[in-house]
């Protein structure tokens, strides 16, 4: 009788414990990144010849977690920060240049129909005066949407700096993890509440920039860079600083074990890549394109008012812009000169004629290279307005298919990690029939054995 109520004592142990795990469960169906722990049962055998056996002992408790699945659910992530930091961007930048207050296409239209305008009656005053004011115009929008783009680029490197602290903060919580989890998993203790904890960081982490990790033999992992650059290993954690360049760029330094080396951003994938990509592929393009325009403008008004005479028959005429490749809200401006001193006529005493006005007309079917395509001044801002809205389609779809790919990963690492309250109704009812089995057994072996004694 003492080994059937031993028996049921190792079946009344198993089953609360695999009550324990359920009702562990069921209390974290709603925490992020929980992966379900289930018991794992073993058979135990008797001590003696003939014994049916000892009864049951819980050999683990398992957390149900597939390292195939998490990285998948990574990378994923990773792909989706990308697009979603650099649409942010494209969105910004193509609302920007697409506003008719801002918009360059608008200026040139206005310039050049005061221009033309002027041609019948090019010593008109008022005529003149309202060239100098669509000049004038034209340079401010310039200058404004320059502007406003640079406020785009110091707004990302705002958040580029508010990234860094949050990586740092991240790798330096996974280096502390990995201490814990070595030291217990070293005395045989518990560590899934620790490993759920450290996979929710490297799931953050990976949608700052794609990573590989490993495993290593006692617990801890160790995390990289894709392109193997190291930031975690065990207990050691690397530090991201960005510094401010003379120029107005940042260069960013990884630093890793009393080792100092930069750090190349291209190529990094999720928000980190995905703000570099922003900045050298769209914003920074953008602003050597506008530069690229005015600079072209100004030279060639300048120089065709070079050659003609003004009202006063001085010659040569005075130029128009002044373009200033240094400044930002001031890359072109209008030259201080009054109407009278646009040099519109091919001779000196003949104030009527229109000869470099006809050719100020059609300086806006000139071509000229911008971004690596033969363009004319009059489609140069559209066609840098379609690259752009190109590029922001090309990007949203990509997001949408990122995005896809991100829920169909959450979906498989949740049909393995995740608790599903169902099976864990079944799984409660189950354990707690057996709990009450095995009470009975003990019950009936308790009789048994009082039988026994009143035999005597």
């Amino acid at each position: 009788m003492t080994v059937l109520t031993q028996i049921a004592y190792s079946g009344l142990h198993a089953a609360q414990i695999a009550l324990l795990t359920t009702g562990q469960n069921i209390a974290n169906v709603n925490t992020p990144g929980y992966s379900r722990v289930v018991p794992e049962l073993r058979s135990m055998s008797g001590n003696a010849l003939g014994n049916v056996g000892g009864g049951v002992m819980v050999a683990s408790i398992r957390r149900l977690a597939n390292d195939f699945q998490n990285q998948q659910l990574w990378r994923a992530n990773t792909a989706v920060n990308y697009h979603d930091t650099a649409q942010q961007y494209m969105t910004a930048l193509e609302g920007l240049i697409s506003n008719e207050g801002s918009s360059i296409s608008t200026g040139m239209d206005n310039f050049f129909a005061a221009l033309s305008e002027a041609t019948g009656t090019p010593e008109s005053i008022v005529l003149r005066q309202q060239i100098l004011l669509e000049a004038e115009q034209l340079s401010q929008r310039f200058n404004t949407l320059n502007g406003n783009i640079q406020i785009q680029i110091e707004a990302l490197h705002g958040q580029r700096e508010a990234m860094v602290v949050e990586i740092n903060g991240l790798l330096d919580n996974i280096a502390e993890l990995n201490r814990r989890i070595v030291a217990l998993e070293s005395t045989g203790r518990d560590t899934a509440t620790l490993r759920d904890h450290r996979d929710v960081l490297i799931k953050e982490l990976s949608g700052y920039a794609s990573i590989r990790n490993h495993e290593t033999p006692d617990g801890a992992y160790s995390v990289s860079l894709a392109n193997g650059q190291p930031l975690v290993l065990g207990s050691t954690a690397g530090r991201l600083t960005v510094q401010q360049t003379m120029s107005g760029e940042q260069v960013i330094n990884l630093d890793f074990a009393s080792t100092s080396f930069p750090l190349d951003p291209s190529g990094l994938g999720g928000s980190f890549g995905g703000l570099y990509d922003s900045e050298y592929g769209l914003l920074r393009p953008m602003q050597e394109n506008l530069h690229a325009i005015a600079e072209r403008l100004a030279q060639e008004v300048n120089d065709l008012l070079a050659q003609g005479y003004d009202l006063n028959g001085n010659n040569p005429g005075k130029p128009l812009f002044i373009y200033n490749p240094d400044s930002i809200t001031s890359m072109l401006q209008l030259a201080p000169l009054g109407p009278d001193e646009l040099a519109f006529s091919a001779a000196a005493d003949e104030p009527g004629n229109n000869k470099i006005l006809l050719q100020l007309l059609e300086i806006r079917h000139q071509g000229f290279d911008i971004g690596g395509s033969e363009v004319t001044f009059n489609d140069a801002y559209a066609v840098l307005l379609s690259r752009v809205a190109s590029i922001s389609r090309q990007n949203q779809a990509d997001l949408q298919s990122a995005q896809t790919v991100l829920d169909e990963a959450q979906a498989q690492r949740d049909s393995t990690s995740a608790v599903h309250l169902d099976e864990e109704a079944i799984n409660l009812m189950t354990y707690m029939q057996a709990y009450q089995a095995n009470m009975k057994v003990i019950a009936t072996s308790n009789e048994l054995f009082a039988a026994l004694l009143a035999m005597f």
